[in-house]
């Protein structure tokens, strides 16, 4: 068995089976590695000044009951606030109170398997279902805004049920298949095992990995959409979001070097483009 694969396993929790394991059961091995989430993000003090203003509920959802955080009236249009693989939902509080103040109700939460909610497993399909079912329990989304792999399930949701008039999406990945590559080779798979493993994660998340994949989304172009990307962004291809930005109508994208894939989450002045983005679509 890959020693890569059992330190990986241990490290996130997953159950390693005893004895010699075939390829196909070190694909499915790693495909649990790959759609589990470690929980080491802690909430920095400006996190937790933003959570202070906020009002705390759970969100009920097929994946247990959800952490959320509220700002606004509750009479407001909802913005979505959804957070990126690994992280939580405080990390998108720098948006809570400038979109409260413009007039919004803000929800932010933590997903499946992240920060204060139930779950071991998390990924774009999940977080896309996830979202669908939240709108049922909290009202319709006017907007969402979201990161990372949060940014690519806000946008499949709305390939699914959700209807918001707006997407902001922060360092957007474009596929499923683009993260599984680069997961794969830093498991050192080799190519026949890859296969396997790609197969394997389609089966745990239920969807076909060409269709998790924002090109996709964006020949739909289901709504108006706003795209913030470092060009530096060693986490997700600036040169890939220009691609589906490309094919999105009524789709801008801004460049802001410098911001790396993180520091984009706390920029004041993409706040405030954000904000600005998501008021003029009362029209």
């Amino acid at each position: 068995m890959s020693e890569i694969l059992l330190k990986a396993a241990a490290k996130r929790g997953v159950p390693i089976p005893s004895g010699l394991l075939d390829e196909t059961a070190l694909a499915e091995l790693a495909a649990a590695i790959f759609v589990r989430p470690m929980r080491g993000a802690r909430r920095m003090p400006r996190e937790l000044g933003y959570l202070e203003t906020a009002q705390r509920r759970t969100l009920r959802t097929s994946c247990g009951e959800l952490a959320a955080w509220e700002w606004g009236a509750a009479d407001a249009p909802l913005v979505g606030l959804v957070h990126g693989w690994e992280g939580h939902g405080a990390q998108l509080g720098a948006f809570a109170a400038p979109l409260a103040a413009a007039g919004f109700r803000v929800l932010a939460l933590d997903l499946p398997g992240h920060g204060d909610s139930p779950g071991d497993e998390a990924h774009v399909p999940l977080v896309a279902r996830t979202l669908v079912e939240i709108e049922r329990e909290a009202g319709k989304f006017f907007a969402l805004l979201g990161h990372s792999m949060g940014a690519a399930g806000a946008a499949m949701s709305a390939m699914l049920g959700t209807t918001p008039r707006g997407l902001v999406l922060l360092a957007p990945p474009q596929s499923q298949l683009e993260r599984l590559e680069r997961v794969a080779a830093r498991m050192q798979l080799a190519d026949g095992l890859r296969e396997r493993f790609v197969a394997a994660v389609e089966r745990r998340t239920k969807s076909r990995c060409a269709e998790v994949d924002m090109r996709v989304v964006a020949r739909q172009a289901p709504c108006a959409l706003l795209v913030f990307h470092d060009p530096a962004d060693e986490d997700a291809s600036f040169a890939a979001a220009e691609e589906f930005v490309g094919i999105w109508r009524d789709a801008r994208m801004v460049a802001v070097p410098g911001r790396g894939h993180y520091r984009i989450l706390a920029t004041p002045e993409i706040v405030r483009q954000a904000v600005e983005f998501v008021s003029a679509l009362r029209g």
